[in-house]
């Protein structure tokens, strides 16, 4: 995704939390009663099938059952969306926006809050909020910028490895260990080109294993090792998917935890693919959603960021069986009916229950400078 330079222009409670709790319904009544008959436009990426199929066929009807029609825009980059609201503000168009409620990366959040773009202090007052912790740093913290009330949880995510048991019985667990299988392999690892978003997240999780320096010093070790000595790196996930699925690489890799599931469901990976993660920890990031201040339809908005919170909802996307994507919802905050169906999803070959040690990820603002001395230093 790229990203728009901007300048500033429960169970088990307590009598307190439990009043909170009802005070949170009594106040969203409200904004569910003012949100009927409104049409929210959702502007989101929409390059991926399955999660376009799950909003459509999902998110959807829940809306219409409560009065509000979702409107999907499909994007191929959350800058699309982030002009057109600047656009609106440099026009002097404080209310009646087109946007109203995007997914946002954390880039874009980061540039858009500083420029005072989204409406502040609602997230946490959503009712499905109680499910929430907001004093977790991975919830709180948006690429280490907090989130203040500006955006909503709605996906969790994780970098994830993939090798093929037939071919590699024991793929390397830690960032040394690559390297040396990758001496003992040439050829047999690469991965995307920064700014391809997996390729620079794989960079973002050797920086936050080694440190700046020496992560670079690693990333030049390897580049002549890699596919065609370096020379030529896949540009997106998919081509280096292509590259795993025939047998021209051992590894591929993703930021979304289900990959090789979907990949084998559609015969793209051989059942013999597996997932792994490497012992200096698991880049990991959570996916929001945010209202821009001057949308025509925050209420409606609202009812829609919530709804993305359900219980039921969270729980149809994290089933392995279809998209498989792990839950925001802390699971101690569940009716224990809940918690037993998050428990009861099934369990998978090509899904990691335990995703390893979390490394949160950079601050948004190290992103580009990290993805531009890439270019000096490794791609050359």
């Amino acid at each position: 995704m790229g990203v728009f330079a901007l300048t500033a222009a429960g169970c088990g409670s307590g009598p307190e939390e439990t009043a909170a709790t009802g005070a949170r319904e009594t106040s969203f009544a409200d904004i569910r009663s003012e949100a009927r008959g409104q049409t929210v436009r959702w502007w989101m990426y929409g390059g991926d099938d399955r999660i376009n199929a799950y909003v459509d066929e999902r998110v959807k009807p829940a809306a219409e059952r409560l009065g509000v029609k979702l409107e999907r825009v499909p994007i191929s980059d959350t800058t699309d969306a982030v002009q057109r609201v600047v656009a609106e503000r440099r026009a002097g168009k404080d209310s009646g926006g087109a946007v109203d409620l995007i997914w946002i990366n954390g880039e874009n959040f980061a540039a858009g809050k500083q420029a005072g773009l989204w409406l502040e202090d609602w997230s946490e007052d959503l009712a499905n909020s109680r499910y929430v912790d907001f004093s977790d740093p991975s919830i709180s913290k948006d690429f280490q910028v907090p989130i203040e009330g500006q955006e909503a949880p709605w996906s969790r995510a994780a970098l994830i490895y993939a090798s093929d048991e037939r071919r590699v019985s024991r793929p390397p667990r830690d960032l040394d260990a690559l390297l040396t299988w990758a001496r003992k392999h040439p050829g047999r690892f690469t991965y995307p080109a920064p700014p391809d978003f997996t390729g620079s997240a794989f960079v973002r999780q050797v920086v936050q294993a080694k440190g700046e320096d020496e992560a670079f010093a690693y990333l030049r070790q390897l580049k002549p090792l890699q596919y065609r000595r370096g020379r030529v790196l896949p540009k997106s996930e998919a081509e280096l998917n292509r590259l795993f699925a025939n047998d021209e690489v051992d590894f591929a890799m993703s930021y979304e935890p289900n990959f090789i599931a979907t990949a084998v469901r559609r015969g793209q990976f051989p059942r013999s693919a597996r997932p792994f993660v490497l012992s200096e920890g698991t880049l990991t990031n959570v996916s929001y959603v945010t209202i821009p201040a001057n949308a025509a339809h925050r209420a409606g908005a609202q009812v829609v960021a919530d709804l993305l919170l359900s219980p039921e909802l969270q729980a149809v996307k994290a089933d392995p069986e279809g998209l498989g994507i792990p839950s925001v919802l802390d699971m101690d905050r569940l009716p224990a009916d809940m918690r037993k169906r998050f428990s009861a999803l099934s369990s998978s070959p090509y899904r990691l229950d335990d995703l390893g040690r979390p490394l949160s990820e950079l601050p948004a603002g190290r992103i580009a400078p990290l993805e531009e001395r890439w270019k000096r230093e490794v791609l050359r």
